[in-house]
């Protein structure tokens, strides 16, 4: 049975569209030695194709509804406020616990929903999620002390407050630098630290396709000409290539490298304000009389959060309000009002159906007896559903053009255990369309043309490449899905696929004489999740909505 370790390299948000062409023009030597000496191919994301959501199916095998991930945030039954994931709500088990079960060692550097760290044999670094002043982020304790001595300036995230003041020049450079810094971290950490499975994640080249897309794209709506920001996109990607080119040096005669994406990433023309359209169309009630609270009052004044902010920066006195509760500074509207600004507003006893978050990409039904002031009798569930899910589908924009791709019953959606946990309407967008997050008029606008708004998003397949001596060199893979990665990498590790997992091997991708050699076993390891919950203290949940929100996700 073969012995050798595997290294893997999330991209989060990386697309073939835009990494093919640059790899094969030599822009990106090391995928390009990957494309051409391995096995790469599209890689179907989840639905809805997005980071917790994608990443926690890559680690476990499984759809979401037998891991229970479908969004950032948990459905809102004890109340309407909208309560962040975090890494003990994942109800499966994860590829590092699968491998310490069977004795192997693992790495795990910034992956999603990886807060509270696990105490894995080996070692974890937090990943996205993870509140920006904790210092509890790492596995052993003190590997965090030991980064910051070996990487200046080290941070597990960059600053995103640049993108809601529109500072993209700025983004652009501390994400480069961001992603530089994470280099020299996996470089660190595989020199000096024992393991058998080491996956990092680089998760900056998300962001900065989603604000930047439209400097590269002379079609898109918003293509501003030739700026010095042009190739903002493709010099993040040239320090991530460089990742994958210490990855390949450090490769054994046995050992294999896994590339992979959690979802794609493409241009977008076109912000659908879901929030507004159930608003138009009578789904979704706000209070009739106009509330006159601090946060309007301030609004109309033009005092945003983000450009106050930054104003406290300038002037040296951002320590300022972090002084002051998160309850009290959102009292400072921002500069878009998204759902969390309009739930204090919404007339819960009038509304039937509700879309909470851009992130989650799902429209759901305020039900009686499951949400906490549902109205909706479960007699007229199946009706009302099938009502939004037609007039969806006919949405069109002013040019014709279809907006929705998707609009899924739960039911047709998902399944496993925790399929009742997921949306009533799963939801995908044509090309170039966006479920953009808050209240804006028209319902369907032009976007990208603020730098404030992101002008590339989400398609649901990503990337996936093999590289090593077990793979087929040139190979170009088809049909392959985010489910299918865990078990692939487990068996290039020696290790039994779980018989409970919805993947299976690529073994296509695999060279015949090594399946021959090592065929695939299965097993079914019990492994303990734990049972203690864990929920984010109030300012630590502001720290992670603060980010969220300023990424456009809440």
């Amino acid at each position: 049975m073969n012995r050798g370790r595997v290294i893997m390299i999330g991209l989060d948000g990386a697309t073939w569209r835009i990494l093919r062409p640059w790899a094969l023009a030599g822009e990106l030597p090391n995928l390009k030695r990957v494309v051409e000496g391995g096995a790469t191919g599209p890689l179907r994301s989840t639905l809805p194709p997005l980071t917790p959501t994608g990443w926690t199916s890559a680690a476990t095998g499984k759809s979401p509804g037998r891991h229970n991930v479908y969004s950032f945030f948990r459905p809102m039954r004890a109340s309407y406020r909208r309560q962040i994931l975090n890494s003990r709500d994942c109800k499966a088990a994860k590829i590092w616990q699968i491998a310490n079960f069977y004795g192997r060692r693992a790495g795990i550097v910034h992956l999603p929903l990886t807060y509270p760290v696990d105490r894995v044999d080996g070692f974890m670094v937090a990943g996205m999620m993870t509140p920006t002043t904790a210092r509890d982020v790492a596995h052993p304790a003190e590997l965090l002390s030991e980064l910051e001595r070996e990487i200046p300036g080290y941070t597990l995230n960059v600053e995103t407050t640049t993108i809601k003041t529109g500072r993209l020049e700025e983004f652009y450079r501390d994400s480069v630098e961001h992603v530089r810094r994470h280099r020299r971290e996996m470089t660190y950490l595989l020199d000096r630290k024992e393991w058998d499975l080491f996956w990092i994640m680089f998760y900056n080249v998300d962001p900065v396709a989603h604000f930047f897309w439209k400097f590269m794209d002379p079609d898109h709506v918003a293509h501003p000409g030739d700026t010095p920001l042009k190739n903002a996109v493709l010099d993040c990607y040239r320090e991530a290539d460089l990742a994958i080119g210490d990855a390949l040096e450090r490769l054994g005669p046995d050992d294999h490298l896994v590339l992979l994406s959690d979802h794609g990433m493409e241009a977008t023309h076109t912000n659908v304000h879901l929030t507004s359209w159930l608003i138009d169309e009578g789904y979704l009630v706000l209070r009739s009389e106009r509330r006159q609270t601090t946060t309007e009052a301030l609004y109309r004044a033009g005092f945003q959060r983000e450009r106050l902010v930054y104003a406290l920066k300038r002037a040296r006195l951002g320590w300022l309000p972090k002084l002051f509760p998160e309850r009290i500074k959102d009292k400072v509207p921002r500069a878009r009002k998204t759902f969390k600004e309009i739930e204090n507003n919404v007339d819960w006893s009038r509304t039937r159906a509700y879309f909470p978050s851009a992130g989650g990409r799902a429209i759901w039904i305020n039900l009686k007896g499951r949400e906490p002031g549902g109205v909706v009798d479960p007699g007229d569930y199946a009706a009302l559903r099938d009502e939004i899910i037609a007039k969806l589908k006919a949405l069109r924009d002013d040019r014709g053009r279809l907006v929705v791709r998707l609009a899924l019953p739960r039911e047709e959606a998902y399944d496993g255990e925790f399929a009742a946990d997921g949306p009533d309407i799963a939801l995908l967008a044509e090309e170039g369309f966006y479920f953009a997050e808050g209240i804006e008029r028209p319902v369907l606008r032009p976007n990208g043309t603020k730098n404030t708004e992101k002008s590339g998003n989400h398609q649901i397949d990503g990337i996936v490449g093999l590289y090593g001596p077990a793979v087929r060199a040139g190979f170009d893979l088809a049909g392959a899905r985010i489910i299918d990665v865990t078990p692939t990498v487990l068996h290039l590790l020696g290790l039994p696929v779980q018989r409970d997992m919805d993947g299976r091997p690529l073994e296509e991708a695999l060279d015949e004489g090594f399946l021959a050699a090592n065929p695939v076993a299965y097993d079914q390891a019990r492994i303990d999740l734990g049972a203690d919950d864990y929920d984010y203290s109030d300012d630590d949940r502001g720290q992670i909505e603060a980010r969220l929100k300023e990424m456009g996700y809440m």
